[in-house]
């Protein structure tokens, strides 16, 4: 179950996906009035929001590799309840409800792992639904770099805290012009190995019953 459980943090580290889909090649530090008015509104509109439905595509970028591996499939959040679901090219899956994480393998293998004794998927359970809703610039947890670019608005995230800086050297967060919701999610390692989210089709406070919470 260890093996698995790497496995699927790394195949997550890399959240949510959550940046756009082309690299950002020149961008500026904000001003802090630009930075303050920037993180107003994120905050703003991550209060209204409920739930989310999204398809995603996310691609794991390892040095050793030319090509990157590539996933795709759907996520869904409800409050504390948080679905990835993965469809192509292997069918396997992580919820997490509660205090509870569950996944299943692409053999339909199910294990539980209780997050109150885990700290590291605690903290993964935390950035992965606060990217979304709630405090999603979290200046508590992480110091806070405020960028713009041509194509939008980007924050680079440091871990503040030493457990999860052990395993996440940064996360970057960007935010198409005139949008305050995250559109990508990108997770450096700390061996600089990275993977990048892109959320598809997102849908905000559509009403999801608890029964599409499972695996």
């Amino acid at each position: 179950m260890k093996k698995m459980n790497m496995d699927k943090l790394k195949g997550l580290l890399v959240f949510c996906a959550v940046l756009l889909s082309t690299a950002v090649f020149s961008q500026t530090k904000m001003s802090a009035a630009e930075a303050s008015s920037f993180k107003a509104n994120v905050d703003k509109q991550a209060q209204k929001i409920t739930s989310i439905t999204a398809d995603f595509e996310a691609s794991k970028y390892v040095s050793v590799i030319k090509n990157p591996s590539k996933n795709s499939g759907i996520f869904k959040l409800k409050g504390k309840k948080l679905l990835w679901k993965y469809n192509a090219p292997q069918q396997n899956a992580m919820l997490f409800d509660q205090d509870k994480l569950y996944m299943r393998d692409d053999k339909g293998k199910k294990s539980t792992i209780d997050l109150n004794k885990n700290r590291r998927f605690r903290q993964l359970q935390h950035l992965m639904t606060e990217t979304n809703t709630g405090n999603v610039l979290d200046e508590k947890n992480f110091s806070i770099a405020y960028l713009k670019h041509t194509n939008g608005k980007t924050a680079v995230l440091t871990p503040k805290n030493k457990d999860m800086a052990r395993f996440i050297k940064e996360v970057v967060l960007t935010f198409p012009n005139n949008e305050y919701t995250v559109s990508e999610i990108k997770i450096v390692e700390k061996s600089n190995d990275y993977t990048v989210f892109k959320l598809k089709n997102k849908k905000f406070n559509t009403s999801i019953s608890d029964s599409e919470f499972k695996l």
